[in-house]
């Protein structure tokens, strides 16, 4: 009953004909699918006479209201043969995005979604599927909670018309907002169209479209998409259009557009450094200040040298490191340590013959074995920027090798135990001028020797660092336990990343270390007066730094109708303070692809809360087993379920009627678990199967 099947998807195409997959655009990774990723898979009988269905037309919306996306992507599929056919739809979204409406328009009636909790929808499910009814649920899972399959019957000469909306906040980085959208149709589609709408209260600036980046890979900055139009309508609002022709999808490739859509800008910062917006009982504060000095710090590099770094990782490594070394701001600090079997820091006072022979112990295996104590640290080890000591780190660097196993645990303390050292030079400086300390930890698999159980490390790590330094994970590959490293960084006051292993993964790294090279900021707090009334109404008020590029949000739901906003924080001058005054605007359109009467920034609000309350969740103790016990969880799930939110807790589920009787007996019911949600393999090769096949993974 699987023969003659054909899959076509936004993101990615995989082709089965008479039983054999042939990949359609060959390798693609989770960084190209960070965006929506779109699917609609059709069956046909193997009679090659049978005309298979083809998309009518392919839109995608995005419609942007002060840095909050409402994304409308719709397909319609038309089967034109004389028997019925199989079609199914696949979405792969950012993680940080939210699925808020999901229909399919099948004969003339539209199915629309539901939200329920996760155990509640599995059971509506299941009861459908017992009855007879095609069913499908869409559920996320806390590993990878952006993915979902759904499939339908059409009859002969019939359509189905898929809606799917998803929201959120997009973020800024670098002085940057981007909205991403994955194309590749799989084919050359008569009715093309991506429209994103932009509305700010601010002057919109920077506005761009990159060229259509069609490979992970691939570096778009400074080109030009030159099939996408931008229309300045006002200086607060812009409307950016690709409609390719056939024709010109065609010059991209004979399958049409492949790719990503990408559409970049910014916004004037007021002289304050940021606005507060109002509407329906609601507020959003926006602050991102452009008139401060970066902050001193002290960086200390913890790098996995274990034996699975071997080979492209730990060239990728040293390449980026060179890079990073370079970009070293004057007057900053830096420290490197290394572990593989055990740890070692870089010591550049040392002779070199006495340093090669520290880097030959890291991955000793007579070393590192239960209860070897770490090596002593000395002030020498926090290193200032010169350009002597610069040159001398890239030395080092260069003989960087992987061997051995995996001693996170030592690497970690050793980096603590270097930030709790109070050399001559660091003494006797004021609070602002004190540097800020940073770890960057970088791995690429699991703790397995001395420490290996990852909630030990966890807390003992954070107890450890008594002088708050922020710790910021880099998970690089599929070995690396990305849950440990995401809560580990939460509980220290950063935040973790996955890294991919392409031909781009020293740019990647080098990337990140510029989102957190230049910190602003220190002990940011905001204050509301009169107070806004209860912490769950309001969102995170205290940011243990704010960077360079990048922006912090609050909202919260108003409990005065007039207030006053402080925000206050250690720049490198001194202690600031930013005075706000809200901007009350005349009409804040709701936003337009919900069935919700709630306000876009009451929906932002929601969005904003859910996601701090998972991110809260996620830094506790056994966080990731399927207890949903917690006050965090239970109350994520009830705002969820309020608003319509697709989460980690909740479930969205379509059921039709199986009301048609001229559908093909081994087409009439789809396998029990077709329509249950796939986790993707990233990164991987994408198959039939892990794109949302008849056969799902579980």
């Amino acid at each position: 009953q699987n023969r003659g099947q054909i899959e076509i998807i936004f993101c990615a195409r995989v082709t089965r004909s008479a039983g054999t997959y042939v990949g359609g655009i060959g390798v693609l990774r989770q960084k190209l699918c960070n965006s929506i990723q779109q699917s609609t898979a059709v069956t046909q009988d193997a009679d090659k006479n049978v005309e298979k269905p083809y998309m009518h037309y392919f839109h995608i919306e995005s419609d942007i209201k002060y840095r909050y996306a409402t994304t409308l992507a719709t397909t319609r599929i038309e089967n034109p043969a004389n028997v019925a056919q199989e079609v199914s739809f696949t979405a792969v979204l950012p993680d940080t995005a939210f699925i808020s409406g999901f229909n399919m328009e099948v004969d003339g009636k539209v199915y629309e979604a539901y939200v329920k909790e996760k155990e509640e929808a599995q059971k509506d499910y299941d009861n459908a599927v017992k009855q007879g009814q095609t069913a499908a649920q869409v559920a996320l899972t806390a590993r990878d909670s952006n993915r979902f399959t759904v499939s339908v019957n059409v009859e002969s000469n019939k359509a189905v018309i898929f809606n799917l909306t998803y929201e959120e906040l997009l973020t800024r980085r670098l002085e940057l907002y981007s909205d991403t959208i994955n194309l590749n149709p799989g084919q050359v589609v008569n009715d093309f169209s991506v429209t994103v709408n932009i509305e700010e209260s601010s002057n919109i600036r920077s506005l761009r479209v990159p060229a259509l980046k069609v490979s992970e890979e691939a570096n778009v900055e400074g080109t030009t998409n030159a099939l996408a139009s931008i229309e300045m309508t006002s200086p607060t609002t812009a409307v950016v259009k690709f409609t390719p022709t056939p024709s010109q999808q065609k010059n991209v490739s004979d399958e049409g557009v492949t790719g990503q859509f990408i559409v970049e800008y910014d916004v004037d910062l007021s002289s304050n450094g940021g606005e507060i917006l109002v509407n329906d009982g609601y507020f959003v504060h926006f602050f991102s200040p452009e008139d401060l000095k970066p902050l001193k710090k002290h960086v200390t590099f913890v790098l996995d040298l274990s034996g699975s770094m071997g080979g492209r990782p730990i060239e990728q490594l040293r390449e980026a490191m060179l890079t990073i070394l370079d970009d070293l701001n004057d007057g900053d600090f830096f420290s490197i340590v290394l572990f593989s079997q055990t740890a070692q820091v870089w010591d550049p006072t040392i002779s070199d013959e006495e340093m090669d022979q520290r880097l030959a112990q890291v991955g000793a295996y007579s070393y590192g074995q239960e209860g070897f104590p770490l090596p002593a640290v000395t002030p020498s080890v926090i290193v200032k920027v010169t350009k002597k000591h610069i040159e001398k780190a890239k030395t080092f660097v260069n003989k960087l090798e992987a061997t051995a196993s995996t001693d996170i645990y030592d690497g970690l303390k050793l980096a603590l135990n270097i930030a709790k050292l109070n050399p001559k030079k660091l003494q006797n400086q004021p609070n602002n001028k004190k540097p800020e300390p940073i770890i960057v930890f970088l791995t690429d698999g699991l703790p397995n020797v001395h420490v290996s159980n990852t909630d030990t490390i966890v807390s003992d790590i954070t107890k450890a660092n008594t002088k708050n330094s922020s710790i910021f994970s880099l998970a690089l590959g599929n070995g690396a336990d990305y849950n440990f490293l995401k809560k580990l960084s939460l509980q220290n006051s950063g935040f973790s990343r996955r890294i991919y292993e392409a031909a781009d993964t020293a740019l990647q790294l080098t990337d990140f270390y510029n989102e957190i090279s230049s910190p602003l900021l220190a002990d940011v707090e905001f204050e509301y007066t009169p107070d806004q009334g209860e912490p769950e109404k309001v969102t995170e008020r205290k940011f243990r730094r704010l960077f360079f590029g990048s922006e912090l949000v609050v909202a919260g739901k108003l409990q005065a109708n007039n207030f006053t906003v402080k925000v206050e924080g250690r720049s490198s001058d001194g202690n600031r303070t930013y005075p706000f005054l809200p901007i009350f605007p005349s009409t804040l359109p709701d936003t337009d692809f919900t069935n919700h009467t709630a306000s876009s920034m009451e929906r932002m609000w929601a969005y904003l809360t859910i996601q701090q309350l998972l991110e809260e969740d996620a830094a506790k103790d056994n966080s990731y087993d399927n207890r949903n016990s917690s006050s965090e969880k239970q109350r994520a799930l009830q705002l969820a379920l309020q608003y319509s939110f697709v989460t980690p807790l909740t479930s969205l589920v379509v059921v039709k009627p199986n009301d048609t009787s001229s559908v093909g007996t081994s087409d009439a019911s789809i396998p029990e678990d077709t329509n249950s949600v796939n986790w993707l393999p990233i990164p991987q090769p994408l198959t039939a199967r892990s794109a949302g096949s008849r056969r799902a993974l579980t």
